[in-house]
């Protein structure tokens, strides 16, 4: 293998003798000058591949001349491959599954009951408001040339942040790289107006910010992290899973879980009735059993719960001790339910045949 590195031509600052960094500063005329001599010697190597930086000086060293590119062997062969597997993955058990997934559960009432997938509004998630107001402050109030890509970009995000809410930190953390780049624009504009000291002052201050903020989260999470207290008792039974684990066959009882805390659970090695991988539990992946909405039902309306506790063969449920079903249980039928385990946040029920 052959590699060719070639240095952009020369720019303005080069020619002062200044560093450029990410700046994105045009070649000059010696520079293009440079890059038509560049291009002569090589345009007569059919590279197989060209990378070059997107910045100004990077494409306009190599746009002056016509790199010969060729289809590598290796990439055709790549495609065939990619092909192949896309057509193999129709021959396994689970057939069209791998590629109607994501548009099964997206279109289910599984994902319109989870609050991760609700719409976002804007009172609630401060960092987002702050991504957009800078963003629109941008457009609307500076000189600064918005990218068509950039544009494409941020409406998209908004678009389906707007729609689901868990899409929030990808606006935050994508938004947050294409308003450096406007801003890395602004001081260059307004540098010539002698405005750019004030641009750079305003970037650091809002650097400062963030990094206070990052360090002092940060800190909290190391604390607890520390002090043991990185799985809360309150929300996750700890000490119900220590006692499962020590006075149940877990492989041969059923047990009803909330939703919040399955994950915790099947961390402990415990099989649940449901976690919060809640596409998983549609009727689409369960033989038409929507096991997700007959947990909904059973937690929200209670009055259902004898009825999912035999069409699933429950015999034992964990409960938060503030549990609709819990106070139901104790106060109908709790000859039918026999507690064996309780602490300061739940409680475990033997269902008696």
């Amino acid at each position: 293998m052959k590699l060719y590195i070639i240095r952009h031509g020369e720019t303005k600052l080069n020619a002062l003798g200044r560093l450029q960094g990410w700046t994105d500063e045009p070649l000059n005329q010696n520079g293009k000058d440079l890059a038509i001599i560049t291009g002569e010697a090589l345009k007569e190597i059919p590279f197989d591949l060209v990378i070059t930086s997107p910045l100004k000086r990077a494409r306009e060293t190599e746009e002056p001349y016509k790199i010969k590119m060729k289809l590598n062997k290796n990439v055709k062969w790549l495609i065939l491959v990619m092909a192949i597997c896309g057509l193999t993955g129709f021959l396994t058990p689970l057939g069209t599954t791998p590629y109607t997934y994501l548009i099964k559960t997206m279109q289910g009432n599984t994902v319109s009951n989870i609050n991760e997938h609700l719409p976002l509004t804007l009172i609630n998630n401060i960092p987002v408001m702050c991504t957009l107001v800078v963003f629109l402050a941008f457009l609307i109030f500076t000189k600064v040339k918005i990218r068509l890509s950039d544009l494409f970009m941020i409406g998209g995000l908004t678009y389906l942040m707007f729609s689901s809410r868990r899409q929030s930190t990808m606006f935050v953390l994508i938004g947050s790289v294409i308003l450096n780049r406007i801003s890395m624009d602004a001081i260059k504009i307004y540098s010539k107006e002698n405005l750019g000291f004030v641009f750079k002052q305003i970037i650091c201050v809002i650097g400062i910010i963030v990094a206070g903020v990052a360090v002092y989260y940060g800190n909290k999470f190391i604390d607890k992290k520390k002090n043991n207290s990185y799985v809360s008792t309150s929300s996750y039974p700890v000490e119900a899973a220590d006692w499962i684990l020590e006075n149940l066959d877990v492989n041969n009882i059923k047990l009803f879980n909330e939703y919040n805390y399955g994950s915790y659970l099947l961390y402990r090695g415990i099989p649940v009735f449901i976690d919060s991988r809640a596409d998983l539990y549609a009727p689409e992946f369960n033989g038409k059993k929507d096991i997700f909405i007959d947990f909904i039902n059973t937690s929200n309306l209670g009055k259902y719960y004898g009825k999912t506790f035999e069409e699933y063969g429950i015999t034992h449920v964990i409960l938060y001790k503030n549990a609709k079903i819990r106070m139901l249980i104790d106060e109908a039928e709790p000859e039918n339910y026999n507690k064996i385990y309780s602490d300061n946040n739940f409680v475990i029920y033997e269902i008696v045949k």
